[in-house]
């Protein structure tokens, strides 16, 4: 026995009260929304994040076997695309004003500073549109609510209004209601989990250049003098 026989999804939003479909809209528009960003991510923030490990693996081999200004080097030149190598190019750009020799422990702190600043605005772009994934996976399940219940209330004060009462009658409007709430979970989704891998993605580049910084910060003494 087929209990749906025909499940029109398209028709049951043509049906629906112009409420239900303001909010089926609003959720369409923050599905887009965050698809958008999803994808900007996945093209920027992943690859940014997998030439951030192997550039500060380079780092740290450079530091076996040079010093600071040699891993800076090889952290800037061998991984453009990393997050870090803007770091790096701020730490040379102080290291290299240098007459000659190991730098000073007070030049090498500039560099330090000049590295973190720079890493951290280079983390700030990596976060924009995270905000976004947040908004949706947490509104969109509420937003989808709200238009299920006043397409279930819109459903039975039609139901009231009739004289015979059936579940045939009342049974497409709560259908077309419901068509909210799984709109907003297909919308929420997808945002909460691409939400908690961007967060942790820009978790691991804070790190990555916190790293960096400390890997400069230890070879200070080697500066002095």
């Amino acid at each position: 026995m087929d209990l749906m026989p025909h499940l029109d999804v398209w028709a049951m939003i043509r049906e629906a009260t112009p409420t239900v479909k303001v909010v089926l809209a609003l959720l369409a528009a923050m599905s887009v929304l965050s698809w958008a960003v999803i994808l900007h991510k996945l093209f920027t923030l992943l690859p940014a994040a997998l030439a951030s490990r192997a550039a500060l693996a380079a780092a740290l081999a450079a530091l076996e076997h040079g010093n600071p200004l040699t891993a800076a080097l090889a952290l800037a030149k061998k991984h453009p695309r990393a997050p870090l190598a803007g770091a790096a190019q701020a730490a040379l750009a102080v290291l290299g004003q240098a007459a000659g020799g190991p730098p000073s422990s007070k030049r090498l702190q500039t560099a330090i500073q000049a590295a973190d600043l720079a890493g951290t605005q280079t983390l700030r772009g990596h976060e924009r549109g995270i905000g976004i994934l947040a908004a949706c996976s947490g509104a969109a399940p509420f937003i989808g609510l709200f238009g299920t219940v006043w397409g279930v209330m819109h459903a039975f004060h039609a139901l009231g209004l009739v004289q015979t009462q059936a579940l045939t009658l009342v049974a497409p409007g709560i259908a077309e209601a419901l068509v909210a709430t799984a709109l907003g979970l297909a919308v929420a989704v997808p945002a909460s989990v691409a939400f908690n891998a961007a967060v942790g993605a820009v978790d691991g580049l804070e790190r990555d250049l916190e790293a960096l910084t400390l890997c400069l910060a230890a070879a200070a003494p080697e500066g002095e003098g």
